[in-house]
């Protein structure tokens, strides 16, 4: 499945695999991807999954919290949407956070540059995936990091 979407006046090509584009019509509720360009000492890319119901693989946020990043995605189709965010560290960490890291407000006045030319989504081993990246970026380099609910939880115990 492809589509395209529009953040900051620049289109971002959409594909969803096979796989993705079955796996959403089977979502109970909405899921958000969010693309997000991640700044501390290095710039890193990121993918983090949302919703506000339990869901393997992803981070369940409260539901006003969600309903807020909602209003900032566009859908892809019914339940599976796109959110385009940075995010800054408060501090430089040697390592990368799990989970939502402790950000600052960060936002950049001219962010069309950081906005990726194209997404690819997929659902593997009971998971959502993907990659993004620019018009030079190799589309089978898998160098996007995967921000996970359950990251967190595996580090705690």
């Amino acid at each position: 499945m492809h589509s395209q979407l529009t953040f900051h006046n620049k289109d971002i090509d959409i594909q969803l695999s096979p796989d993705a584009a079955a796996q959403s019509h089977k979502l109970n509720s909405p899921l958000i991807i969010e693309i997000q360009i991640y700044f501390s000492c290095l710039m890193g890319k990121r993918l983090a999954f949302y919703t506000d119901q339990p869901m393997e693989g992803c981070w369940q946020v409260e539901s006003d919290e969600f309903n807020h990043m909602l209003k900032d995605s566009q859908a892809v189709t019914d339940n599976v949407f796109i959110r385009f965010n940075t995010v800054m560290t408060k501090a430089c960490p040697v390592s990368d956070h799990l989970g939502p890291p402790p950000v600052s407000d960060f936002k950049i006045k001219n962010q069309t540059p950081y906005v990726p030319s194209w997404l690819k989504i997929d659902f593997k081993d009971g998971k959502w995936c993907g990659e993004y990246g620019w018009p030079a970026s190799q589309a089978d380099y898998k160098n996007t990091k995967q921000v996970r609910g359950d990251a967190l939880k595996a580090s705690a115990g």
